[in-house]
């Protein structure tokens, strides 16, 4: 019967934890949506890289919800078995709370060994490549713009206009202008493409059959040259120097550096596995309620503790670093404390139940 008992209750927290996951994911990615497509709207980034932009920063951000996931579903689970009496059914028949923590640890081990693979290796790994997006989307410059119906500046060596755009999405009944030694110099094409060179800060910007006007402003003489295809280079504004932030380093690097902010780093990114473990033994006797109420009746004071842990985690990281705290104690006297409270609170919540228990038989004796 434990056995089943256990079965049960890891796919009753199981799903749960799915449940909580995809909403928060949801939200999450909503959150995302709104900023990138507003940065797209202000062509502050390419359209193309909208959708690489999301999925980054979803990865970069699941290992930071996962913990929240799986300790309000196991809330949720739980409650909906305190309130339909089926837990404390179970807790008669001696399926107590010692027994009810390894199907929660059945579920909270491996999801921790994902968290923690996640933030140590593909957290970092998708900063980066949203970092590498961003950089890309600054050396374009204006370009990125290249639209039918707008003008667009060749940063700073002219402006080009097209009408409209083909299937293949080259621009078409194109107007370009531009000045040369003090010369003005008029495009006027039929067709026009952006085209790569060897050099990553410059892009070509290629006129396909059409007239080029070339002459001095105020002056009668003009020279008309017509092309089959005629290249403007358009030099791009730099990217940004230096290398990646510490959220986007490998771990190797961090433990291999072993100055005080790559320690606070990757103590940080070991957090998520720590809490999610930590709450989760933690959600047990958070769980507990009296018999009829609502399932949802230990959510406030399971969103406190949450709120305190997750501050006071961002809080010794901010200590450590302005050394309030010593280097070598970082954030894991955070876990300790909040591990000793969930081991108390477990204890608490066992003892009662001893207590309750020989009080029964106590008076089952006495009659």
């Amino acid at each position: 019967m434990r056995r089943i008992l256990d079965r049960y209750l890891f796919r009753e927290a199981l799903s749960h934890f799915v449940g909580a996951l995809a909403v928060l994911l949801l939200l999450l990615a909503t959150n995302q949506c709104v900023r990138i497509i507003s940065a797209a709207a202000s062509q502050r980034l390419p359209r193309e890289s909208v959708l690489p932009m999301i999925g980054y920063t979803c990865l970069q951000y699941l290992p930071v919800i996962m913990p929240a996931a799986l300790f309000f579903g196991l809330l949720l689970a739980l409650g909906r078995l305190c309130r339909d009496s089926e837990l404390p059914a179970s807790m008669a028949c001696g399926y107590g709370i010692r027994s009810q923590l390894l199907p929660v640890l059945s579920l909270a081990v491996p999801v921790a060994a994902l968290a923690c693979w996640m933030t140590l290796g593909l957290a970092p790994d998708a900063r980066r490549a949203v970092d590498e997006l961003e950089r890309e989307a600054a050396s374009l410059g204006d370009l990125r713009r290249l639209e039918p119906g707008r003008f667009v500046g060749l940063g700073g060596q002219g402006v080009v206009y097209a009408e409209q755009a083909d299937e293949e999405g080259r621009l078409e009944r194109v107007f370009g202008h531009r000045q040369v030694d003090g010369r003005m110099q008029v495009i006027v094409a039929d067709r026009m493409a952006l085209k790569e060179t060897t050099d990553p800060l410059v892009r070509m910007v290629t006129f396909e059959d059409g007239l080029l006007y070339d002459g001095w402003p105020g002056e009668s003489e003009l020279r008309v040259v017509r092309f089959a295809e005629h290249g403007i280079p358009a030099v791009m504004p730099e990217a940004g120097s230096g290398g990646f932030g510490l959220d986007a380093a490998r771990t190797a690097d961090l433990l291999a550096s072993g100055g005080l902010e790559s320690q606070l780093e990757f103590q940080r990114r070991l957090s998520a596995p720590l809490v999610l473990l930590i709450l989760a033994v933690m959600a047990l006797p958070l769980s507990r309620r009296l018999p009829r109420q609502s399932r949802f009746a230990s959510l406030p004071w399971a969103l406190l503790v949450y709120v305190i842990y997750t501050n006071l985690v961002t809080a010794a990281i901010s200590w450590s670093a302005q050394g309030l705290t010593p280097a070598w104690l970082g954030i894991w006297w955070v876990h300790l404390l909040l591990a000793g409270a969930a081991a108390a609170c477990f204890g608490l919540g066992d003892a009662h139940r001893l207590r309750r228990w020989r009080r029964r038989l106590g008076a089952r004796a006495a009659a």
